[in-house]
């Protein structure tokens, strides 16, 4: 019996998705709808929400395609352990996908893109124990989050280009940009960052790997989630950069080309969880080609499309996963007979497949009729490609219906069990199946008020009128065209997958280029580390004391010619100057530690003089105590080191080195104060404590309210700093005398 707490809780994971599709649609008012709340106004940013016809496409399809999900995954994930967490996690990805898309600001859309990154890695590897989870989830994040970094720059490019942040302004700004010097790379930069989230080819392959999650997460990934991302944002900024000749070039050729190559990785699985991954893919090059060409045609095709993808795809997914219950396997030659066992999933797959193939009166059907009108518009190249991925489509659409489900069962196939006893394996996948007849059937007019005319309008685009049925024409000919050749490449699969297989062997796959990168990169850090944390203190003294003399040189020569400088100097700063000096030597030459030590505090207490002499008691106070404490440390620890003279000497080259390290510093330390004390004092932060010490610290001494109010992080990290020191050196010189004491100790009696 399940624990009560965890039946509240996944019932509160169900209708959280179905709260937030009613309230959508509820508090969505056609064109659109703005919701804001200040969030961080120093910096411009707003928590800002748009409802336009283009999110609530989006939003719709997350919060209800979720809710069906969730249902699903209830009965899926019964056996598993850690329901709980995997339906969390379900609904934190969720909600960071719905604020992804409803952001109308772009630091606030990049935060919760990163945030679906993280929770689908959570979700990708959930399975943790599994080393291909783990590796494929860190394969999509490293990915996923390379391109994320990427679309950083963008974001940030474009918002420094409009001078705001907001999604709503910069749209309104439109191809106004296009003659700013920062145009082109926050396009490419943007679109690295599309490309690898929605998988477009070179970075196709993470998706494939993310079929190592549970099937509810592939259902959920696949249809309307995280891999439509990348198409939202591409169509979110199509105003922006639509116009742009690179724009078109890019998404037009990376569109059709992942498309292309994508359906032939498909039509080789023979795992159906890897052909629907491969199928996506397909649908998601075809998406991006469409934004590319941008035309009315193309931006209606591509709003039918992302619906029509998301009943069929979530719902095939699903009834894929009955399949896995009922016989434990996905691989299709080990399938048969599957009908007798699964009679609802197989209604719920025939209907879902159609769509898929794009037979009337589907929706696929539908977003497959204006497609062509798209591409048709650009000539033949476009619609060809277009029509091959497409005839693909219908072979594996027949291969998943025909192979499990109609298929008389023989001796080689899977021992079968039913599963359907539990409605919710079949309910979610009928559901979406009727959606896929439902809407071109009876809501097609609700749906090109609702969502295709506004989000058209949106992205600059004049909507087109869509009808099911608009008489025999050349789109309805290479529908027809589409399904002979898929016919075709159906019955030819036995013979036509083991020559693919053979010819395609020889390239580089994604994975394997994907480790062989990585493998590079850990040897890069492998050797830099050698390189650089070797162990020796004195090497990383002189790394981090080479850089400080780089950069105080590299500022420090741009200035010229140096300001004048009052030399008012008093006898007491010339002395105290010589015994400065004198202690630095002493300290460079002495040649035991005792000597080095004193000379070294010598040092500090003639800088608590110079503070002294300069009015500035409270410091002079502090850097008393500072120098004592370290003084009596530096003692303490003498006692358990060689002695200095016990030491390797440098060789006379690394000597001179150091010296000339040492003398670039200090020249370039004495220029910098040089040139700040010639200007005169900002004194408007002086003020500021001055005024505010009382009121703010309740204190009267400047310098202890700015230690120990203003500045208190800095002061207790100061503190932590010197214990953690401490501890450090307590713990070496503990592991030294052990390690002296076992070298020490006979080894027959170790």
């Amino acid at each position: 019996m399940q624990n009560p707490t965890l039946k509240l809780w996944l019932a509160f994971c169900a209708l959280l998705p179905l709260g937030i599709f009613l309230l959508i649609s509820a508090s969505y008012q056609p064109p659109e709808s703005l919701l804001h709340w200040p969030w961080i106004p120093s910096l411009g940013i707003d928590f800002s929400l748009r409802l336009d016809g283009l999110s609530v496409l989006f939003a719709s399809l997350i919060s209800g395609v979720g809710f069906l999900v969730q249902l699903y995954a209830i009965a899926y994930m019964k056996p598993y352990k850690g329901r709980g967490a995997f339906h969390l996690y379900l609904t934190l990805f969720m909600l960071a996908m719905l604020g992804l898309v409803l952001a109308d600001n772009l630091l606030l859309l990049f935060v919760f893109w990163e945030l679906t990154t993280l929770t689908s890695y959570l979700l990708i590897g959930f399975n943790h124990e599994q080393e291909k989870s783990r590796k494929n989830a860190l394969q999509a994040m490293l990915v996923t989050g390379s391109g994320g970094l990427a679309l950083l720059a963008g974001l940030i490019m474009l918002g420094e280009m409009a001078g705001t942040y907001s999604l709503s302004a910069i749209i309104t700004q439109g191809a106004s940009l296009s003659q700013h010097a920062w145009f082109t790379p926050s396009l490419l930069l943007v679109l690295l960052g599309a490309f690898t989230k929605s998988a477009q080819f070179p970075f196709h392959f993470w998706l494939p790997g993310a079929m190592a999650a549970p099937t509810p997460v592939s259902a959920y990934l696949h249809s309307s989630t995280m891999v439509k991302a990348g198409v939202y944002l591409l169509a979110r900024l199509l105003p922006v950069y639509g116009d742009s000749t690179l724009w078109f070039t890019l998404l037009c050729s990376a569109g059709a080309f992942t498309a292309l190559w994508c359906a032939l990785q498909a039509y080789r699985q023979t795992d159906l969880k890897l052909m629907l991954a491969f199928s996506t893919n397909v649908i998601l090059g075809q998406l991006v080609m469409l934004i590319g060409i941008g035309s009315s045609y193309a931006i209606t095709a591509a709003l039918l499309l992302i619906a029509a993808h998301s009943f069929y795809k979530a719902g095939l997914f699903m009834v894929v996963g009955n399949i896995d219950k009922a016989t434990g396997t996905r691989e299709y030659h080990e399938l048969a007979g599957l009908r007798a066992v699964l009679a609802i999933s197989f209604t719920a797959a025939l209907v879902t497949a159609a769509s898929k193939a794009g037979l009337p009166p589907s929706f696929g059907f539908l977003s497959k009729e204006y497609l062509y009108k798209a591409g048709l518009e650009f000539g033949w190249v476009l619609s060809g490609s277009m029509l091959l991925a497409n005839a693909i489509m219908v072979a594996l659409a027949l291969l998943i219906v025909i192979k499990p489900f109609l298929r008389p069962h023989h001796a080689k196939a899977a021992s079968m069990k039913a599963v359907e006893h539990n409605q919710l394996l079949w309910l979610p996948p009928i559901v979406l199946a009727l959606l896929s007849i439902i809407v071109p059937l009876a809501l097609l007019n609700w749906y090109q008020g609702l969502v295709i005319d506004p989000a058209a309008t949106v992205m600059l685009a004049t909507p087109k009128t869509v009808k099911l049925w608009e008489g025999l024409n050349l789109p309805l000919l290479l529908s027809a065209l589409t399904l002979l050749l898929g016919i075709l490449l159906y019955v030819g699969y036995p013979r036509l997958k083991p020559r693919l297989d053979q010819l395609m062997s020889g390239l580089p796959s994604g994975p394997a280029v994907y480790q062989s990168l990585l493998d590079a990169v850990v040897k890069l850090a492998n050797w830099q580390t050698r390189l650089l944390q070797h162990g020796q203190l004195t090497q990383y003294s002189l790394q981090f004391f080479l850089v400080l003399l780089a950069f105080l040189g590299t500022v420090l020569w741009q200035i010229h010619p140096l300001p004048p400088i009052d030399w008012d100097l008093k006898y007491y700063d010339i002395l105290l100057a010589l015994f400065l000096v004198i202690a630095a030597v002493v300290v460079v030459m002495a040649r035991t530690l005792l000597l080095a030590v004193t000379a070294l505090g010598t040092i500090g207490f003639l800088t608590t003089l110079v503070f002294l002499v300069y009015s500035a008691p409270d410091v002079a106070k502090t850097q008393l105590l500072v120098e004592t404490l370290l003084v009596v440390f530096i003692a303490i620890v003498l006692r358990h080191l060689s002695a200095a003279n016990t030491a390797p000497r440098h060789s006379a080259v690394r000597r001179l080195v150091h010296a000339g390290v040492a003398a670039g510093i200090g020249i370039s330390i004495t220029l910098a104060l040089w040139i700040i004390t010639a200007e005169p004092m900002n004194q408007a932060i002086s003020e500021f404590y001055a005024q505010t010490s009382v009121s703010g610290g309740r204190g009267r001494n400047i310098v202890n309210v700015i230690l120990v109010d203003f500045r208190a992080f800095d002061t207790l990290g100061e503190a932590v700093v010197v214990v953690i020191a401490g501890l450090a050196t307590v713990a070496v010189l503990a592991g030294k005398r052990i390690n002296q004491m076992v070298s020490e100790t006979p080894k027959e009696h170790r």
